[in-house]
């Protein structure tokens, strides 16, 4: 969806995973990860990375992940993958179908233990990403709307190819209510299409 760019969806990943503690840690290093270094680790760490990718396929080629990449068009043409990505996961920590805010407090405090437990296991540039990560609560404040704001600041500044941050919040604001809508119907469609294709693990 977002050419070099990692995806930034980790509360969707780590989400999407099943209750197992290895496939949820694939799942999340799923892009740190090359195709021939896989079999360093876990048989069901292995799967994780497998799930990551699959889960990866499926968005960038779902009709409504296209329809809404179009509200960033055509100032955000190579970008708007990366904004999506990250509204998505607000969306996702905002629905009462998935997530209280207390059961959200929970979720994530569960997912950075489990990095933590690995961490061993990371190199250094995953260390530091993963630290980050837990260390400001990325996984948790993705429900608000501050969170959503320094996130797509963040990233910009990091990555300035990426375009105009608050331009891009302004495109959000914009289309919010649309963008919303669309994240609705296409997230049980997606957890749908995981449990079927990999039913041994749900």
């Amino acid at each position: 969806m977002h050419q070099s760019f990692k995806p930034l969806n980790y509360l969707a990943h780590a989400y999407l995973s099943p209750s197992h503690p290895q496939i949820q840690i694939g799942n999340l290093w799923g892009d740190f990860i090359k195709s021939n270094q896989r079999n360093q680790f876990s048989a069901s760490i292995q799967q994780g990375i497998l799930l990551h990718r699959s889960i990866d396929r499926y968005t960038d080629q779902h009709p409504i992940v296209l329809e809404a990449l179009t509200f960033f068009r055509p100032q955000f043409i190579l970008s708007g993958g990366v904004f999506l990505d990250i509204l998505f996961d607000h969306f996702l920590a905002n629905d009462d179908r998935y997530f209280t805010d207390d059961s959200l407090k929970i979720f994530t405090n569960e997912v950075y233990t489990n990095l933590k437990q690995h961490e061993h296991l990371m190199n250094e540039k995953m260390v530091h990403f993963f630290h980050y990560m837990a260390e400001y609560n990325w996984l948790y404040h993705y429900r608000f709307k501050e969170g959503l704001e320094r996130s797509i600041h963040g990233i910009c500044k990091r990555y300035p190819r990426l375009g105009d941050s608050s331009e891009a919040l302004r495109t959000i604001d914009k289309h919010f209510i649309p963008l919303e809508k669309l994240f609705r119907d296409f997230f049980p469609e997606q957890q749908q299409y995981m449990q079927q294709q990999f039913p041994e693990h749900y």
